[in-house]
């Protein structure tokens, strides 16, 4: 049974657990956004020629901005939100978002079992879920009001 009445309901916990997530792996330079409108300031200058490409298209859910160390240069996390099951439009929309900002890493978020259809398909071939360079699209399950990473599709790998 879904607890949400739409997907931007669900925002709020998914940016709860990716704090929780965040400081688990420890990343302690984060900053979480909602992106599904408009950029911020902040995250609209560091990808104005994204912003610029995607214009009347469709915005990612949320941005997450995140390194380990301050040496370092900022890591993106892109999370596409859906209240649906999984379909191939939902995948090819995380994976127009994964090559545009060449995210380190894409999580497609459901509340639903991950459709069998997908996983039966993907060991025959898995460009299924890639993206920029080879990367993987995580299909991540929200139940509970928990993002359940550690049983992601595909498994195995850094998940954060």
């Amino acid at each position: 049974m879904i607890e949400y009445e739409n997907e931007i309901a669900m925002y709020p916990d998914i940016m709860n657990n990716i704090e929780y997530y965040m400081n688990f792996y420890g990343y302690n330079d984060y900053k979480i956004f909602k992106t599904w409108k408009e950029f911020l300031p902040e995250i609209a200058e560091k990808y104005q020629k994204e912003y610029d490409i995607l214009q009347n298209f469709s915005k990612p859910d949320i941005t997450v901005l995140y390194r380990k160390n301050s040496d370092e240069e900022y890591k993106i996390l892109i999370i596409e939100v859906k209240i649906t099951a999984l379909t191939m439009n939902n995948i090819a929309q995380a994976k127009i978002y994964g090559d545009i900002f060449n995210a380190d890493k894409v999580f497609l978020v459901s509340p639903y079992d991950i459709p069998r259809r997908i996983m039966q398909y993907f060991p025959y071939n898995d460009n299924l879920l890639s993206y920029s360079y080879s990367r993987k699209i995580r299909l991540v399950k929200f139940v509970n009001k928990n993002l359940q990473l550690q049983s992601s599709f595909p498994t195995g790998g850094e998940v954060l």
